[in-house]
């Protein structure tokens, strides 16, 4: 049997507040925090905690393109894939977003507690 995962998505922001400010970060009720950027005409999202050192501070990221670099150490990131461009060993989630009028949604973000037992 073949299941398909359906994934929950959230009010996010209007997309006339996102178009304003360039950028937001969105913290959602389960923890989990994402970062959205409007650039190119295109609305993304993408989880706020950098993978490399686990700052969330991505919404604060300087954009280039397509990518957004983290602020603290400037990896960079491809919004539309999360990639990291400058090494193979860490990728930013990224979330699918879906505009309703001027309502921005976006799929939840996973909750970022992280687990410091190693």
């Amino acid at each position: 049997m073949n299941m398909k995962k359906t994934n929950k998505f959230v009010r996010a922001c209007s997309f006339s507040e996102l178009k304003e400010k360039g950028r937001l970060k969105f913290a959602a009720d389960n923890g989990g925090e994402a970062a959205l950027f409007f650039t190119g005409g295109k609305v993304y999202a993408v989880d706020n905690v950098c993978p490399h050192n686990h700052t969330p501070k991505i919404h604060l990221g300087f954009i280039e393109g397509n990518n957004v670099l983290c602020p603290v150490h400037l990896y960079k990131f491809n919004l539309k894939t999360g990639k990291n461009i400058n090494c193979q060993t860490c990728d930013l989630p990224v979330y699918e977003v879906r505009i309703e009028g001027d309502d921005v949604f976006i799929e939840e973000p996973k909750s970022n507690s992280f687990n410091f037992d190693f």
